[in-house]
């Protein structure tokens, strides 16, 4: 079984803009809150898109970071704010789906039905690395090494309940091996611990590990995805070592609080269109080994539903169960 911890839990489209639309945007800048401290996924691809959203709508978009409580704090800020789209949301599988799926109706906010779902904006791989001292090569000596040793090899996370944690806490379950999360706030204070030797292993976003990968502070083990990323065709998926199928990955989506007028939702889905479409966003995040997306605001809500319905099975087969 995994054990966690209740840390932080708070009680817990359209190609282009008309002037006239410009107009009827709600004075004053806006505030995109990122769940995550800097440096991460969410954090990296907010700080892209400000720009040319400010210059798209003709006002000042200023990121904000509020993390803890695995995106829990930002995202019930966001979803109790004034649906004026003026207060956005980095949205993100943590606070969006997994906080759902871990602690369901002790949430303070509904994942589903407490925001109005803009667009997908990214799909973030995750990487597998390890400390350069710990003896395993590949993923199959690292769950050899951790079955032999239950209960004594730990990983590194960036909160209980986020996307690495309750990944790594699957592959537990489909390895049946007993080893223990160690939650930090933040991917990179989760990658200096293991840089250090602290924690052995760690899963993060590909804008976290990578770079720490290519400068030969961690050793690679495996990505998330199905296919190999092309960013880094050299580390094998967790899929062909042993796992044929298995895919995870983070996605990150802005939305707004509930009850947003259509008008300012279709202006706001519309300056997001155009930003996602321009090929040095797209580059920019590509580089980062994030994947460029967009959606429909419906098809963005389909997504949210269908991921807090698996990982709340993930939740469920892995024992999980928040103190």
């Amino acid at each position: 079984m995994v054990n966690t911890k209740r840390r932080g839990l708070i009680g817990l489209g359209i190609a282009s803009l008309a002037a006239p639309a410009l107009a009827q945007t709600a004075a004053g800048s806006i505030r995109m809150i990122v769940p995550y401290p800097p440096g991460g996924a969410s954090d990296v691809i907010a700080r892209l898109m400000s720009q040319p959203m400010s210059e798209i709508l003709g006002q000042t978009v200023v990121v904000e970071n509020r993390p803890g409580a695995n995106g829990g704090i930002a995202a019930e800020l966001v979803s109790r704010a004034a649906p004026d789209g003026t207060t956005l949301l980095m949205g993100n599988a943590g606070p969006n789906a997994l906080n759902q799926a871990l602690y369901g109706r002790r949430l303070n906010y509904d994942s589903i039905n407490g925001f109005t779902p803009i667009s997908l904006v990214s799909s973030v791989p995750l990487v597998m690395g390890v400390f350069l001292g710990f003896p395993p090569r590949n993923l199959q000596e690292v769950i050899a090494y951790a079955r032999q040793r239950p209960g004594e090899v730990n990983y590194a996370s960036g909160g209980i309940g986020s996307a690495p944690h309750l990944t790594l806490a699957q592959l537990g379950t489909l390895s049946n091996i007993n080893w223990v999360n160690v939650a930090f706030r933040g991917g990179q204070a989760a990658i200096t611990a293991v840089i250090g030797g602290q924690v052995q292993v760690i899963m993060d976003t590909a804008p976290v590990v990578l770079p720490q990968i290519r400068e030969g502070r961690i050793r690679a083990i495996a990505v998330s995805t199905l296919n190999r990323i092309t960013q880094a065709p050299e580390i094998p998926t967790i899929a062909e070592q042993g796992f044929p199928g298995f895919e995870s990955t983070s996605w990150g989506g802005i939305m707004a609080p509930p009850g947003l007028p259509p008008a300012v939702l279709e202006r706001l889905h519309a300056a997001i269109i155009r930003v996602m479409a321009m090929p040095e966003i797209r580059q920019a995040m590509e580089r980062q080994g994030i994947e460029p997306r967009s959606s429909t605001p419906a098809e963005f809500t389909q997504h949210i539903t269908s991921e807090v319905q698996r990982w709340t099975k993930v939740v469920q087969d892995a024992d999980i169960k928040p103190e």
